[in-house]
């Protein structure tokens, strides 16, 4: 479901509308949570709900750096409000992973180590498909990575790592651990593609390429996966394999699946199928091969492992046998309100024709597959007597946004600027909250990061600092925070330094394949500090920046450790200077050694100089 923005509850006063706005999957532990995270909105029980002039009218969305398409986002469940999305992106979005593989901003990012995508899913090429709001083909939510877990294709294989011999999944599947494989090896360069998400005459086109998803020995040109929703409760989903002439692959398994409601078997006319069952209505699905060959499915329950929120996921699993050079499968997926009656194939090298009878209308399907054609098509659509055409010039072009020239060192010269900003409003942060119920669970977190010991004695210290505020001479309120800010440690600072020190142990460990969620995320800091210690300047792109240095606020705690050295240089040189100047007048009054005096005059050069370098250190300091 999509939330709405801020901008629609401002203006149409639709919180109301927002909250009583709930789909089938928001029942469960996980979803629920992600829909009030997605809108923020408050709420009024004495305005009246109001949608946003737009709402109910079903839109194509493209989002290209993640890689998806939705379409019904944000509708009522009812008739004909149905829901479609489909996934083919880049390992991290399109934004990271060029980053990554293009070596950009070198100074800071070191490849995969300052991201972390373990929390992603092997989903290339997969889809969901919600018919009249009822979940039909759904993700299988938070489970172990697995291919076959979302809704994705697996290929039969003897080499060596794949998850479920003799079967191959994508390359970032993990067979032993919670958290994908994105950093090292075939994984790292994991990506898909959307080449069409296109609207016509209220049908949708969609075509996703996920070859670079699997690994390059399954010697596979093509993983194309086509989405064609002709009505709002008939899909049809078709998949493209394209094989080289010595690639090991004989067989594709394809997964589907439904967190909420079983899949049971079917057969109509030798065509083998699932359906679910939702009250007294039937979703179904049937498939076939461009020989028309239909083979019998599996339809079961995989239960996850322990430790996961989520108990499982019901499936349907269709393995059909693949040929050189390519095969295309055909699944369709209707609701209650479409008879289907007829539903066969036809391909060539250059294009597959799909024939679908249903009680209403007889649809005649031309899908264009190769990678070059004949025509500039993607498919084209006879319904009765009309046509429907995908062109390819109307396929959306990928736009990326410029790059800002010298991006770097303009970013590092504004970051020095902003920082003083939030070290000054640290000094008041905590008179700002020692009042509040919550303080001293919010102190205890924060400090459980320093030494443990000094938990609650810095804890009572601070609420005994909150009892004394009172009012200052004429009535003026003491700033607490100002004072605290003398007193009291640095709860901040203390934690800069600690996650500091963590980096810099951290930096210092192998670099490790598979590595444990816990440490995957702290690797992702970057100090920024750390990365401009001892730099007075740089070149970049032949530009010179120059360093800005960096001001302390009044009161902190984290001023150098060597400003107290140079105060006490200070007092000594000037000791040492008044000393000499004392002996000079007095006892070398009268000149009895020119040699003598001339030594005593360049020791006192010698100590102004010294004093000069002293103080222009201690400046830059704040002293």
């Amino acid at each position: 479901m999509r939330p709405y923005s801020d901008a629609d509850c401002l203006r149409h006063k639709n919180s109301s509308c927002v909250c009583s706005v709930a789909g089938e999957t928001d029942r469960s532990r996980g979803s629920h949570w992600g829909f009030f995270l997605g809108a923020p909105c408050r709420y009024d029980p004495g305005l009246v709900p109001k949608p946003p002039s737009d709402f109910g009218t079903p839109k194509l969305h493209y989002f290209e750096d993640w890689g998806v398409v939705t379409y019904g986002s944000a509708l009522p469940v009812k008739a004909n409000s149905s829901f479609l999305s489909f996934k083919s992106g880049k390992l991290g979005g399109r934004a990271i992973f060029d980053i990554v593989h293009k070596n950009k901003y070198k100074e800071w990012i070191k490849g995969w180590r300052n991201f972390n995508a373990g929390h992603e899913h092997p989903d290339q090429n997969s889809f969901t498909f919600a018919p009249n709001g009822v979940p039909f083909v759904t993700e299988a939510l938070y489970g172990p990575k697995y291919t076959l877990l979302n809704n994705a294709v697996l290929f039969s294989s003897a080499f060596s790592g794949s998850c479920f011999k003799p079967w191959a999944g994508q390359v970032t599947e993990a067979c032993d651990s919670k958290w994908l494989k994105y950093k090292v090896g075939p994984a790292a360069d994991a990506q898909g593609r959307v080449e069409a998400a296109i609207e016509r005459k209220g049908m949708i086109f969609i075509r996703g390429e996920g070859r670079s998803a699997y690994n390059p020995e399954l010697k596979i040109r093509n993983v194309q996966r086509n989405l064609l929703l002709l009505h709002p409760q008939l899909l049809l989903v078709v998949d493209h394999i394209h094989l080289d002439p010595d690639s090991p692959v004989r067989a594709m398994s394809a997964f589907f699946h439904n967190t909420e409601l079983p899949f049971q078997g079917t057969k109509v006319d030798g065509v083998h199928g699932a359906f679910i069952s939702h009250g007294e209505d039937k979703y179904k699905m049937f498939w076939m091969d461009d020989t028309n060959y239909s083979n019998k499915g599996v339809v079961g329950y995989w239960n996850y492992p322990r430790g996961y929120p989520y108990n499982g996921s019901n499936y349907v699993n269709v393995t059909m046998p693949l040929r050189y050079p390519h095969t295309r499968m055909a699944y369709i997926f209707f609701g209650p309100g479409v008879d289907v009656q007829s539903f066969s194939l036809r391909g060539d090298n250059e294009r597959v024709d799909i024939y679908l009878a249903t009680k209403k209308h007889i649809y005649t399907i031309y899908l264009l597959t190769a990678e070059v054609t004949s025509k500039a098509l993607f498919a084209m659509v006879l319904l009765d007597n009309k046509k429907i055409v995908f062109e390819k010039e109307a396929a959306e072009v990928s736009s990326f946004p410029e790059e800002v020239e010298e991006y770097v060192s303009l970013m590092e010269d504004n970051l020095q600027h902003v920082k003083p900003v939030f070290q000054q409003m640290e000094r008041h942060i905590l008179g700002r909250v020692l009042n509040t119920v919550s303080f001293r669970k919010t102190a205890e977190r924060l400090l459980q990061f320093t030494d443990k010991k000094k938990t609650e004695e810095a804890i009572e210290k601070m609420f005994a600092m909150s009892r004394k505020q009172s009012k200052g001479k004429g009535g003026k309120r003491v700033n607490l925070g100002d004072k605290l800010s003398e007193t009291l440690p640095d709860i901040f600072a203390q934690i800069e330094v600690n996650e500091k020190k963590e980096r810099q142990r951290t930096s210092k460990r192998t670099y490790d394949d598979s590595p444990e969620e816990g440490d995957a995320d702290t690797r992702a800091f970057v100090d920024y500090a750390d990365s401009r210690k001892n730099r007075k300047g740089g070149f970049f792109k032949g530009r010179k920046f120059k360093e800005v240095h960096m001001v302390a606020t009044a009161g902190s705690d984290s001023l150098p450790s060597t400003a107290s050295y140079i105060r006490l240089f200070l007092l000594l040189n000037m000791a040492t200077f008044f000393s000499l100047l004392a002996v000079l007048l007095t006892r070398f009054k009268r000149g009895r050694s020119l040699y003598t005096q001339r030594c005593f005059y360049s020791i006192l050069l010698i100590d102004c100089f010294i004093l000069l370098y002293l103080y222009s250190s201690c400046s830059h300091t704040q002293c």
